[in-house]
């Protein structure tokens, strides 16, 4: 099998970082999955978006999201709860959202009642360390998501934002998909883990290499993914500036939610987001 790999920190000596922000980087397209039949060298139909629901309804600067009430009101409680003084602690994104009765946080094998809680899930930082919060819309019950917080080292996450008129329909159904883009090359690296343990890595729309994982390799990776509580990643955004200056960023996906990160940073990551990139280059390894 060809081989593929997401460590691309060398590509950093050919490019220059650019002074920009982090919130103009969009969702990255989703490239289709070829019909199992198909041969490396195979030319496949080209990209095309595929969203998955969201809980946010809107996002917005956080000055349009937040009254200084609620703003304070979150803020008081963060403080509390990681133990730093108010007064250093900023909201750096905020979106509002409708959380079910567990706030929206993914916990295995725990029933939520369905209920319409209308919310807030907001990015709050201390300019190095950030922590993600899901609350009520008046800033109320604030609930820590685990597996969003903790990145460091002034890796200050964002949300992923909506295309207005991006289809909604889903491709095929997949286990899991990374989507590296942003090279030099401008090519989208496509890597796709089907149901049934088919592994396919496309180029652009060219089919380069196909790979069977063996039931036992499905199921612990699948595990891994249940483990880091994956669908609490949805639409979190671990990115730098150096996604700007035509560094690779990668679009990890499952059909319950969807994480994009750059390289660069990821030992800056959450933990679980790290757990689940280590997870992932392991399997990919293992099937060349």
């Amino acid at each position: 099998m060809a081989s593929f790999t997401f460590k691309t920190k060398t590509l950093m000596a050919l490019v220059g970082l650019l002074a920009l922000g982090t919130t103009a980087v969009g969702a990255v397209a989703c490239s289709p999955v070829p019909d199992s039949g198909a041969t490396p060298g195979d030319t496949v139909e080209s990209p095309s978006n595929a969203e998955v629901p969201p809980y946010s309804e809107d996002v917005g600067q956080v000055d349009d999201v937040l009254t200084p009430e609620v703003r304070e009101t979150i803020l008081q409680t963060v403080a509390t709860d990681v133990d730093r003084p108010a007064a250093d602690l900023r909201i750096a994104a905020a979106e509002t959202a409708t959380w079910d009765g567990c706030m929206g946080i993914y916990v295995p094998d725990q029933m939520c009642t369905m209920i319409a809680i209308s919310g807030l899930r907001v990015v709050v930082t201390d300019g190095e360390q950030s922590w993600v919060y899901h609350t009520r819309q008046d800033g109320q019950q604030a609930v820590q998501n685990p597996t969003a917080s903790g990145s460091q080292n002034g890796l200050i996450p964002d949300f992923i934002p909506r295309v207005e008129g991006q289809p909604t329909e889903t491709p095929e159904a997949y286990v899991f998909r990374s989507v590296v883009s942003g090279s030099l090359a401008g090519r989208q690296q496509v890597i796709t883990l089907l149901m049934d343990g088919q592994l396919l890595q496309t180029e652009g729309s060219t089919l380069v290499a196909q790979s069977q994982l063996t039931p036992e390799q499905l199921a612990a990776f699948q595990q891994v993914l249940e483990d880091q509580r994956f669908p609490n990643l949805n639409r979190m955004r671990y990115i730098t500036d150096a996604a700007f200056a035509d560094y690779p960023t990668v679009q990890l996906s499952t059909q319950q939610g969807q994480t994009e990160y750059i390289d660069l940073a990821i030992d800056d990551a959450p933990t679980a987001l790290q757990a689940v990139v280590q997870a992932w280059n392991d399997l990919v390894a293992e099937a060349q």
